[in-house]
């Protein structure tokens, strides 16, 4: 009997999705092991996502306080939200799918992979694992920012500088996930990955915490670790994998000394509540509430409950360049529609904060244009500072350390600036908010001093993630090799975000699922399309010695 090791946020949108296709594609025997508890019907009703976000299927993780960044925020810390649930974060982001800019794939594959292999492998998930669909309810601002972009010379089609309505991964109306294509009977939940076990220069299996009990599970052929940007690196530095000086510091044995929980890159964003309306879009808080609505949802699959939160994109480029280093998104409902009651607390607001600027707007509808920079410079970390497994990493990202971040989000907010001020934005009544923000008033409003000001106190995070445990070539300060094993390691991979070398150009979702269908088909389908017996690549996943019953 052989076993697939699932750990953590195992079952987000990369484990999910190898564990589906070794379901479906081979007979090999496996199980998904999964920190968090499995969601209901209710979790996959869009407009009831950010619900999830601070609760029991949220990890809670902080930034440590920024010195550059999220100054609004109690302590100066940034809220991390990230799924711990069956499906991961895919279970609490906005449902968008985008591709991106395929040629940074094929860089960061070294060219390994074509840019029409990489296509293909979009094309296969978006046919056979996800339902990518059109918006079903949308309010008057999807159309109102696209014919703004429209009125400012910007292009409405599908190339590298572009507005477009959000194309979701979602089926009859609900949410729906990588994770969705399993089968109970091969997830395990509330099981706590704390570390892998090696021998010899080799992963021979994973240490699980289930029900206040310890368990090891052997490994016959590999481990796969699967966590995520931020429990990726904490295992794998648990199980003495990761800079030296880190590690000899709480007296963990190295096993390989390697740049685990560096490289930590995020989409970096801000504008909330900057665009108000006199009277309610069509999308609002109280649409929860309306009868009809949830009769519409329940019976007929349309209806606002199946709003994703994001209406439109857009990739915009700061430089008057072909290649885009912003994307903009469309949230027609802002952080001040609930009066306070949950989304201010998932942020962190501070009170001087929300009292004097949120709350001035509660008279009004808020909604929100996000600029977001696509290739941040600002690079952090993840470390552990303990080893303990039940304690949460340090993970600093270090937003707006670099100059350049700050620039292309003030030209950003710019640009909003300007699609508020067009005819198709004033038809639906939209104008700024001109409220001077807390702590930036000695400035004059929208000036470059005043709009830096604001920047760095309402940072906000796309919960974006990647680069803790970079892919790469040989001595390149990656962690993992293009085939995705780490590098001295035998029989030990790592597939998720954190081996993204770079940010895609967009959402990332869809770049990890493509990233997660490489991987099998190079580590498992490959191999068992083959009579190719190399130890290096042999891949049969995790031998069955731990007591399933007890998971």
């Amino acid at each position: 009997m052989s076993l697939l090791w699932r750990n953590d946020v195992g079952s987000g949108t990369a484990g999910s999705l190898i564990a589906h296709r070794i379901a479906t594609e081979t007979n090999y025997t496996f199980i998904v092991l999964e920190a968090g508890g499995k969601g209901n019907a209710l979790f996959d009703i869009p407009v009831l996502g950010p619900l999830l976000h601070g609760s029991v299927y949220d990890w809670l993780f902080q930034s440590v306080p920024q010195d550059n960044a999220c100054l609004a925020m109690r302590n100066k810390k940034c809220t991390l939200t990230q799924g711990k649930i069956v499906g991961g974060s895919s279970k609490l982001n906005n449902m968008v799918h985008v591709r991106g800019n395929i040629s940074h794939y094929v860089n960061w594959f070294h060219g390994i992979h074509s840019a029409k292999y990489i296509a293909s492998q979009f094309e296969f998930i978006e046919k056979e694992l996800l339902h990518i669909n059109k918006l079903l309810y949308e309010s008057e601002l999807a159309d109102a920012v696209i014919h703004a972009a429209e009125e400012l010379g910007h292009k409405i089609k599908s190339d590298e500088n572009y507005f477009g309505k959000s194309m979701l991964s979602q089926r009859k109306g609900g949410r729906w996930s990588t994770s969705d294509n399993l089968k109970a009977e091969h997830v395990k939940t509330n099981a706590l990955v704390q570390k892998v076990l090696i021998r010899n220069n080799a992963a021979y299996g994973v240490q699980v915490l289930k029900s206040g009990q310890e368990i090891e599970c052997y490994a016959r052929k590999g481990v796969i670790v699967s966590a995520g940007t931020y429990n990726t690196p904490k295992i794998l530095q648990l199980s003495g994998i990761g800079p030296k000086n880190l590690l000899e510091s709480l007296e963990i044995p190295v096993f390989k000394d390697l740049p685990v929980g560096e490289n930590l890159q995020d989409h970096v964003t801000t504008g909330l509540d900057l665009v108000l309306f006199d009277n309610s879009l069509s999308v609002n808080a109280l649409n929860v509430l309306n009868v009809m609505n949830i009769f519409d949802y329940f019976f007929n699959g349309q209806g606002a409950f199946t709003s994703p939160g994001c209406e439109a994109v857009g990739f915009l480029s700061t430089k008057n360049e072909s290649m885009p280093d912003l994307q903009f998104m469309v949230l027609p409902v802002g952080i001040s529609s609930d009066r306070g009651s949950h989304l201010r607390k998932t942020l962190s607001i501070q009170n001087h904060i929300w009292n004097n600027y949120f709350e001035k707007v509660f008279d009004k509808h808020t909604a929100t244009i996000l600029p977001i920079v696509l290739h941040p410079k600002s690079k952090g970390t993840v470390y552990i500072y303990t080893k303990n497994p039940n304690i949460p990493p340090l993970i600093n990202p270090k937003y707006l350390s670099h100059e350049d971040d700050l620039a292309v989000l003030r030209n950003g907010l710019k640009m909003v600036i300007r699609f508020v001020s067009t005819k198709a934005m004033k038809d639906i009544g939209g104008y700024l908010n001109r409220i001077p923000f807390p702590g930036c008033e000695k400035h004059v409003l929208f000036s470059d001093d005043y709009l830096n000001c604001y920047i760095r106190h309402l940072t906000l995070t796309s919960f974006h993630p990647v680069g803790t445990c970079s892919m790469g070539l040989p001595d390149s300060n990656s962690v993992v090799d293009t085939s995705f094993r780490v590098f001295g390691v035998k029989r030990l991979y790592v597939a998720d975000g954190s081996v993204l070398p770079t940010l895609p150009s967009g959402n990332i979702n869809a770049a990890i699922a493509m990233m997660a269908s490489v991987f099998f088909d190079t580590n498992i389908g490959n191999i068992r399309n083959t009579k190719l017996c190399y130890v290096s690549t042999m891949y049969e996943y995790i031998y069955n010695i731990c007591i399933v019953e007890k998971l």
